[in-house]
């Protein structure tokens, strides 16, 4: 807000629009009480008369005194003009981000009835609304605000959307945080400024319309003095006094320019502010035959899957593909026994973060599942609602992102982020919550955690963020940890760190970890069973002791000879030494 108002008020125009605005202000508040007569008060023996100093701007046809009928017709007609702006704002901003979050029946009716108010026309409906109602302010301030929903509605819809497509709101529904929380904390705090600088245009839209309303008598009838019905009166006698509407045009005209103009330079700030977005790299996949019978590929998906009857998770089959039918996963089954690490690597767009995603029920827009099923303790959740998957999410089934920058809200103090996910998902007290997110960003390796918990994104580094996102991932003590790319844009001894933190969490808590990555160091040091994908395909899979010692597949040969040049047996040899201690 300082940097907005700091830029403004570098502008000339920006410092005469906030003039005008004030005293606008000022005199809505207390025009009435500072005039000099009653707007009402008749002297039929001085009409029409010029400025003097008993009248500053002189008298009216009636012998009315101008300057107290401007200051007092000033309070009616913005306040009618912040009442219509209010009704739409309501009409407009509620219905708007309840489409984004109470599916589509509600999305449909809501769109088609904003459609409807869009084709109606201001004046002729406001007049409509005045004779249905009665021929006062308030039906016709209804019906601007009626019409005025739908502009509220449109942009509010399109930042809602926009923002609730963040990472950090996702990860926020990943860690159980219920939708009007989401809401509430992540998304209308970004919301609001695109809701400001709305309001700015529909309030001089608002001005203009009640302007032109009362000039042609609807709602406000005379002697109550308004801005449009003065310049109605004035205009039926212009040849006596020419000049009689320039004051109360002059009244309409530097109020709207004013507010339309603070409300453009509120926009160029926040946009100049706001930090590039960078472009998400769009899913492109050339359409790729399933393996057939008697293949290579198939003989190792047929033979890669162990059956476990311990199995916290059971993928079969699985199939993803884009709405226009161009496939990225094809058939890919996957075992998780409870207590295990499962590593699954590969290159970029091998499908292996789709199938994770596709577990955690967060598949991006686009792409859906179209064939296979996917149990998590015999429970399937292909086509699973989005209450079931609240049931799970942050209390049963929790994940960790690459970048974790991106999955934390930069406006809000970490501590409070983590505390925020103990209360709404784990019920606890204030308190308790804040108590319990010391402990665990200490169990996270975070030295002096009540001064992290203070500091924003901006102010730690990024192996410290990824250490808090962890601790807020098992918060709740999920039973099942996805680690997407968890470590790789981290330099070597930081990503030891927290390879050393996901290794500590799976003995402590008995936790089961799906570990994603294209670097297979990563995979073998920390994992028990391994998944190599290539194609939207699993190639190989199989304890990985197994699959590294003996490869079947050339692209896992490939993977592992690439590997040995940066230390591979090293970290395999210093993981069975890792074990050994801790059995010992």
């Amino acid at each position: 807000m300082t940097s907005v108002l700091r830029y403004i008020v570098s502008k000339p125009l920006g410092v005469a629009s906030i003039a005008i605005l004030v005293i606008v202000a000022f005199l809505t508040a207390f025009g009435g009480a500072l005039a000099p007569y009653s707007p009402l008060a008749q002297d039929t023996a001085n009409v029409l008369a010029g400025p003097s100093s008993a009248h500053w701007l002189g008298t009216d046809y009636v012998g009315r005194d101008i300057l107290s009928r401007l200051l007092a017709g000033t309070s009616l007609s913005v306040l009618s003009a912040l009442e219509a702006t209010g009704i739409g704002l309501v009409l407009g901003v509620l219905p708007a981000i309840a489409s984004v979050y109470s599916g589509r029946a509600f999305e449909w009716a809501s769109l088609r009835t904003m459609d409807s108010f869009m084709a109606l026309p201001f004046i002729t409906f406001a007049i409509a609304m005045a004779a249905l109602l009665g021929n006062g302010l308030q039906p016709a301030m209804l019906a601007v605000g009626i019409l005025i929903a739908p502009a509220y509605f449109r942009v509010t819809r399109a930042a809602t959307l926009s923002f609730n497509n963040l990472q950090y709101v996702e990860a926020a529904h990943l860690f159980g945080l219920p939708t009007y929380r989401i809401v509430a904390v992540h998304v209308w705090r970004k919301v609001v400024p695109t809701i400001l600088v709305t309001s700015g245009g529909v309030l001089a839209a608002s001005l203009l319309v009640v302007a032109s309303l009362t000039f042609l008598g609807i709602g406000v009838q005379p002697p109550h003095p308004t801005w449009g019905g003065m310049l109605a009166s004035d205009l039926e006698y212009l040849t006596q006094k020419p000049f009689g509407p320039v004051v109360p045009a002059l009244a309409i005209m530097l109020t709207v320019g004013a507010t339309g103009i603070l409300s453009d330079l509120v926009r160029d700030s926040t946009a100049g502010a706001r930090p590039k977005r960078r472009r998400s790299a769009r899913l492109t996949a050339t359409p790729v035959p399933a393996p057939t019978a008697g293949s290579d590929a198939a003989i190792v998906a047929a033979t890669a899957v162990p059956e476990k009857s311990d199995a916290v998770v059971q993928i079969r089959g699985l199939r993803v593909a884009t709405d226009d039918g161009v496939e990225l996963v094809h058939g890919v089954s996957i075992d998780v026994p409870r207590g295990g690490s499962v590593g699954i690597v590969g290159e970029s767009g091998s499908g292996k973060t789709l199938t994770c995603r596709s577990l955690l029920g967060i598949l991006p827009a686009g792409v859906e599942v179209t064939a296979g099923s996917i149990t998590y303790e015999g429970e399937e959740l292909v086509g699973a609602t989005e209450e079931k998957w609240r049931k799970l999410w942050g209390s049963r089934i929790s994940a960790v992102f690459q970048d974790p920058a991106s999955y934390l809200n930069p406006s809000i103090r970490v501590g409070a982020q983590l505390a925020e996910s103990l209360r709404r998902t784990g019920g606890l007290s204030k308190r308790a919550a804040r108590e319990k997110s010391i402990e665990l960003l200490k169990s996270v390796g975070l030295r002096n955690a009540e001064h992290v918990a203070r500091q924003y994104v901006h102010q730690l580094s990024g192996g410290m963020l990824q250490r808090v996102l962890i601790a807020i991932a098992i918060g709740n003590e999920p039973e099942l940890l996805v680690a997407d790319e968890a470590t790789t844009a981290l330099d070597v001894t930081v990503q030891a760190e927290v390879l050393d933190v996901l290794s500590a969490l799976r003995r402590e808590r008995n936790l089961t970890l799906v570990l994603v990555s294209h670097d297979l160091a990563v995979i073998a040091q920390m994992c028990d069973y391994l998944y190599v994908f290539k194609d939207g395909d699993i190639v190989e899979s199989g304890p990985t002791s197994e699959v590294l010692a003996r490869q079947a597949h050339p692209y896992t040969r490939f993977l592992v000879e690439s590997h040995e040049l940066y230390g591979l047996e090293q970290l395999k040899d210093a993981e069975q030494l890792k074990e050994a201690q801790v059995q010992s």
